[in-house]
């Protein structure tokens, strides 16, 4: 099984941009999202303190690896790690009954509380990179692949729009009891 290269480079590219937004979110405002770490109660005090410069680094690298087509896999597998632990961040809190935690995800005018939609929103992002480790099949690249790139770039960039403010709606929602 193989994944055509106009795909395998929408993955990388919107891959990419995701992990850029979120490490410049995250070290724009260092104080804040060592404070969300700390809400975790995950890590201790020094721990949290260097995940607050770790964790931006991390995903700056595999930004930076996702637009090198060498090193594609060993990118995605990074990508594929650095979720899970996230993920396995907001599973460990909800089991714990903490729902309250600010994600510490990106930037927004208020906190987005953790939920089991930024679990399956983190899956869906797992499953994409784990199609980035699977075998590209080359073949010479035409000017439709180009514009079939940038409108799936679009797509994918509207869609996590409204995926982020489902996220962060849907918990205000239930507060105001009209979700239940």
């Amino acid at each position: 099984m193989s994944i055509d290269l106009v795909i395998a480079w929408a993955l990388r590219l919107g891959l990419a941009l995701l992990f850029v937004a979120a490490a410049w979110h995250k070290l724009s405002d260092r104080p804040r999202f060592e404070a969300a770490i700390r809400a975790y109660e995950l890590l201790p005090m020094r721990g949290a303190t260097s995940a607050s410069w770790l964790l931006p680094a991390c995903e700056g690298a595999i930004a930076l690896a996702l637009l090198v087509p060498a090193w594609q896999r060993h990118a995605a597998g990074a990508a594929v790690a650095l979720l899970l632990l996230y993920t396995a961040a907001i599973a460990i809190n909800l089991a714990r009954g903490r729902r309250r935690i600010d994600c510490g995800c990106f930037p927004s005018r208020s906190a987005t509380p953790i939920s089991g939609a930024l679990v399956a929103r983190n899956g869906g992002l797992i499953a994409a990179a784990c199609l980035l480790l699977l075998p590209v099949r080359t073949r010479p690249l035409l000017w439709i692949d180009a514009l079939t790139l940038i409108t799936t770039l679009v797509t994918l960039s509207l869609l996590w729009g409204a995926t982020q403010r489902l996220v962060r709606t849907g918990p205000a929602l239930r507060g105001l009891g009209g979700l239940r």
